[in-house]
This record gives C-alpha cells, structure tokens and sequence, in this order.
C-alpha cells in the first residue's frame, strides 16, 4: 500500500520530497531497501539505506522514521541477541 503522505508531518514531507530528489528513487524504492533488509534497529535500517541509496544521515533518518511509524508490516523482527546479556 503506498505511503498516504496527508498523515506526515510538514517536516517529514519536506525530508521525504528531498530525499527523492536527492536520490532519484521514490519512497517505495526506500521502502523495499528496508523491508528487505531483515533489519529492526532504527540505527542499523538508517546505516543500511545510507550504504544502498546514497542517501545522508539526515534523509536517511526521516526515511528510517516515516517507515518505521507507517509500514503495516511493521520492522523486521530483531534478532535475538547473544547470550551477551545474562541476566546475573
């Protein structure tokens, strides 16, 4: 379903619009990056569209933020993480 773009705040539309252009791919190029990406964490999405777009930090994290809020699908879910935190 595409983005219904009347819900994003001015701010975000304004990101949103240059990043674009910025790029020359649409949201739903963006959008297939990250759901394909089997990634959840706002930092790793960001870093992963950053490497596969070309796109900064700054396009990069609203892109990150308006897919995360509005994808129906939701993140990717994370990966369990290593034993790393034991509880004690």
């Amino acid at each position: 379903m595409p983005l219904d773009r009347t819900k994003l705040h001015q701010g975000f539309k304004t990101y949103l619009e240059n990043a674009e252009k910025a790029s020359g791919k649409t949201y739903d190029d963006f959008a297939k990056v990250l759901a394909r990406s089997g990634l959840a964490n706002h930092g790793d999405l960001r870093s992963h569209l950053m490497e596969q777009t070309g796109l900064g930090h700054g396009h990069a994290n609203a892109v990150v933020a308006i897919w995360l809020k509005f994808n129906e699908a939701g993140a990717a879910k994370p990966a369990k993480k290593a034993a790393a935190k034991k509880k004690k």
